[in-house]
């Protein structure tokens, strides 16, 4: 069948099919499914997109997807990004209408929804949709099921990668929001220091999974988000994982090492090790911030 993310990539000119090539020979769920990446754009892709149906997330509970019983335990394993992304982006959604795309079992509305204006939320998976709603959330299974045009702010937490037709919820996305209102996209990095400099083949045997169909680098980000015509658009890197993490890695070929060895790190290490990685373009993360 049909590849939608190469094919997307290609009429956006991002890769061609002669720069695209074998990287990685399966996924960590599937070895049906294998890792590609174009050496024009530096972009990593799977070999087919077909698995990932409109309908893939309708039917997992959210709970057993993390692994565990209840939402509370889910939002432990959560807690850590909810906490950071609220820090970050708490002065953008103060006072304003906001969406978010893909919550989930909802960490960051718990946290956030009480200072926004008005919040709203898209979530695909049934059970954890039932569970927003029965805590009060205005909660949609679609962009398209949003009548409102006002959004203010809309934020998608690594949910881009997962989209097999992304410049199409986008657009929707920007037919809901107000002009002058902010998107804020975060997603995995092609360019992780990782899988380019330590070309660590247990990382990617761990990282590359069949519901992440696209990796980007800046420039395709940007370029995603341009194509559906937002504006100001400012891609930075992010660096979620410590010095600690990448050192155990190395080490024993496992995550965990940013809990494990955490008495490896300091605020000033985590500082000058983020700047490191930022500076070479080869953070874990890429945090896009544009106009509608």
């Amino acid at each position: 069948m049909e590849n939608q993310i190469q094919k997307l990539l290609c009429l956006l000119n991002i890769c061609d099919q002669g720069s695209i090539g074998p990287f990685f020979s399966k996924v960590r769920d599937r070895d049906d499914v294998s890792v590609l990446k174009c050496r024009k754009s530096g972009v990593i892709f799977l070999s087919r997109s077909d698995h990932v149906q409109a309908d893939h997330y309708c039917g997992q509970d959210g709970f057993t997807y993390w692994g565990v019983a209840d939402r509370k335990a889910a939002l432990q394993l959560t807690k850590e990004d909810d906490d950071r992304r609220a820090s970050q982006f708490q002065d953008v959604i103060k006072g304003r209408k906001w969406l978010d795309v893909g919550s989930g079992l909802g960490g960051i509305l718990d946290l956030l929804s009480p200072i926004a204006r008005a919040t709203l939320v898209v979530e695909p998976q049934t059970k954890p949709r039932e569970h927003l709603a029965k805590l009060g959330y205005e909660v949609y299974s679609d962009t398209k099921d949003i009548k409102d045009r006002d959004v203010e702010v809309v934020t998608l937490f690594h949910v881009l990668e997962h989209l097999t037709e992304p410049l199409e919820v986008l657009r929707v996305i920007k037919e809901r929001m107000s002009p002058g209102g902010k998107i804020i996209i975060e997603v995995p990095h092609a360019n992780d220091f990782l899988i380019t400099t330590l070309n660590s083949e247990a990382f990617k045997a761990f990282t590359f999974w069949s519901e992440h169909l696209i990796l980007h680098t800046r420039r395709s980000l940007e370029i995603f988000l341009k194509k559906v015509g937002f504006k100001n658009i400012v891609v930075s890197g992010y660096q979620r994982f410590s010095l600690a993490n990448h050192l155990f890695w190395l080490a024993h070929g496992k995550p965990g090492g940013h809990i494990a060895w955490a008495h490896l790190g300091t605020p000033e290490i985590g500082k000058a090790y983020f700047e490191l990685l930022d500076n070479l373009d080869q953070t874990d993360t890429l945090i896009a911030l544009a106009d509608a």
